[in-house]
């Protein structure tokens, strides 16, 4: 644990720190009906900023006037007195920075530095989150912190310690290809804390209204009272989220285990598509001998009362697209004991033979699917091709898990100890009122941070573009020209008429490309007062306009030297 993350445990600034949300209202959306698990946790952080930051005012980042609706309408939602929300334009630096940070619902903070940097470096921090770090898109996220202008007073939240060894991997080996073209650069300054995902209690919580919905399902699905119910709860999809035939094998041998108890197996979640539906049902014959239910995940009566009706949780994660995994927390929210596969967050947050029971895994080793990755970068197959085939050479110990479902279904005293366990695990480091001041820690060290540690690669307004894939043109290109205009060079009116071409020139397309760049109107027909009295350096003229102006002097300065409206005297 490093030094930042330990003091994030440690609790909140006086002051509660805010942050600016750039929001979507599709990354916060929970009553979608395929919901992922980015945007349950992003739902989920929402209303505990709402419910638990301590905030008068809630700030949204956004142009587009069905996400500011959302937004607004989503915190007066979260129960209790909300904050008042804002909404900030994207180009509202000043009020951006008053705020002090923005926060990404996602790991891309690359494109945020380089807009950042059209204001100032040290205007504001950005803070983003990890949930899948699998994809291109993340993966080029990463390699731009090698070059994108981010800061020490920058962060990316990483949810697990598996997900932030997944990202300094890509880091990594970035740097390694480029050293290995004699191109040495330093590590990125950007903060990469483990904090984790957090639920909201409440729903989980063992009342006696929970556990009599729970009892209702399962004697709604046949379910005796002696009878063991086993939860699986999540998106139906093998390529991208979890196969299903560990589960299914280990129910059956677990039936075998078990003789005189009935197993059933509820199957909470939502296909995400027709060919995921029909896979799972035909993998499903391969525990033929337990009581398979399905049931609509996007029925909220049902999907809740199943953490109460259940006796146990089980989730067997087989996909680099997980990071955290939010249900194991979740079950352990609901007093519930798992079983899951020894898989990134999952082993983060479920602790064997304390609150659950991991159930190792097997993959092919590192290298095997460089042929894989570059038919990906050949665009032969795509990203959900390429996890779904990795997916397939990656294994859970089936008679392990086995083993577990059938020890845990025998023995009901065991169950309640590890259910007990997890919910005390949950309440002291999962609850959204222990998460949020961990966020808000993290917002103040930023903001300290941004005072004192040196700027990285900071920009010269006046000598360079924002960023190096969009230069100055006459820098670019500055041996095309003979000669380049001086400040000492002097200019002089050319065209007894130039009052009158200028008060003509508006008619022209001409005039109104070159506008914008240009000094206002009033400067032009002054500068040509200016120089009937005499012609004047570049210099001197740049002096009356004020030297902020001195691009918009030197292109007007050019446009009438185009026109032939002035000559221009080259220095010596």
């Amino acid at each position: 644990m490093t030094q930042l993350d330990r003091s994030l445990k440690s609790g909140g600034a006086a002051a509660p720190p805010n942050c600016a949300l750039h929001y979507v209202a599709e990354a916060y959306d929970r009553d979608s009906k395929l919901i992922v698990g980015r945007q349950s946790a992003g739902a989920g952080f929402l209303e505990a900023l709402a419910r638990y930051g301590g905030l008068d005012q809630m700030y949204c980042i956004s142009e587009d006037r069905a996400d500011i609706a959302s937004f607004g309408s989503r915190i007066a939602q979260t129960g209790g007195p909300a904050p008042r929300p804002v909404h900030l334009g994207p180009q509202d630096y000043e009020g951006i920075s008053d705020v002090g940070c923005v926060f990404h619902p996602g790991p891309i903070i690359s494109e945020s530095a380089w807009w950042r940097r059209f204001y100032s470096e040290r205007a504001f921090s950005i803070c983003g989150i990890t949930h899948s770090v699998a994809t291109e898109r993340v993966i080029r996220g990463i390699r731009d912190f090698v070059v994108a202008p981010t800061q020490p007073w920058d962060a990316l939240i990483c949810t697990s310690h598996s997900a932030r060894d997944a990202l300094l991997w890509v880091r990594d080996a970035w740097n390694d290809y480029l050293a290995s073209r004699d191109i040495v650069v330093g590590s990125s300054p950007v903060e990469m804390p483990i904090i984790p995902l957090g639920v909201h209690l409440e729903p989980f919580t063992r009342t006696d209204d929970a556990q009599r919905k729970g009892r209702a399902l399962r004697d709604k699905l046949g379910i005796a009272e002696k009878d063991v119910a086993v939860l699986s709860f999540g998106r139906h999809d093998f390529r991208s989220k979890s196969h299903p035939i560990a589960l299914f094998r280990a129910m059956q041998l677990a039936h075998l285990r078990t003789p005189g108890v009935t197993l059933h197996l509820m199957m909470v979640g939502q296909a995400a598509d027709q060919f995921n539906a029909m896979e799972f049902r035909q993998l499903a014959g391969f525990c033929s001998s337990v009581h398979v239910h399905w049931l609509d995940g996007a029925d909220t009566e049902q999907a809740s009362a199943s953490w109460f009706a259940a006796d146990m949780f089980v989730s067997l994660s087989d996909n680099v697209q997980e990071s955290f995994g939010l249900t194991p927390v979740e079950a352990m929210a609901a007093s519930l004991p798992c079983v899951v596969s020894d898989w990134n967050g999952y082993r983060e947050t479920v602790v064997h033979n304390e609150t659950g029971i991991l159930v190792p895994t097997m993959s092919a080793p590192p290298g095997t699917g460089i042929d894989l990755a570059d038919r990906h970068a050949r665009h032969e197959i795509d990203h959900f091709v390429l996890i779904g085939m990795t997916a397939q050479s990656t294994a859970v110990d089936i008679d392990a898990c086995a083993v577990a479902i059938s020890d845990l279904a025998l023995d009901p005293a065991r169950r309640r100890s590890l259910g007990d366990a997890g919910r005390r695990r949950v309440e002291v480091e999962y609850d959204w009122r222990g998460i949020i001041p961990q966020y808000q820690a993290l917002w103040a060290e930023l903001a300290e941070r941004r005072h004192y540690d040196p700027v990285k690669g900071a920009r010269d307004h006046r000598r360079s573009s924002v960023h190096p894939d969009y230069p100055d043109p006459f820098s670019m290109f500055s041996k095309h020209p003979s000669a380049h205009l001086g400040d000492d060079d002097r200019i002089r009116i050319a065209d007894l008429n130039a009052d009158q071409i200028i008060a003509w020139l508006p008619q022209t397309a001409s005039y109104h490309l070159a506008k914008p760049m240009l000094l206002n109107p009033e400067a032009l027909s002054d500068i040509l007062h200016r120089l009937d009295a005499g012609d004047q350096s570049v210099r001197s003229l740049a002096a009356h306009y004020g030297t902020d102006s001195i691009q918009a002097i030197r292109r007007t300065i050019m446009w009438f030297y185009k026109f032939g409206l002035i000559t221009i005297e080259r220095a010596t």
